[in-house]
């Protein structure tokens, strides 16, 4: 897959994402709610970027030595 294919990919799954944050931001309350969310996103963020750049991310630190 292309660098750019990734990049498209990646920004498409965090649009929807971040529509749905924002659409439901208002509602948050509480402070804490809205970093525990903040900190979700980013999450969820730094997965997937690591899953398309590099693939799926092994079960165990040996099995990384492995492949």
């Amino acid at each position: 897959m292309e660098s750019k294919e990734i990049v498209d990919k990646l920004f498409e799954s965090m649009r929807k994402e971040l529509t749905e944050f924002v659409e439901k931001e208002s509602q948050i309350s509480s402070s804490l709610e809205y970093e525990e969310r903040v900190l979700e996103l980013s999450k969820k963020f730094a997965v997937g970027l690591i899953a398309q750049s590099q693939g799926q991310l092994p079960k165990s630190r040996n099995a990384k030595k492995k492949s």
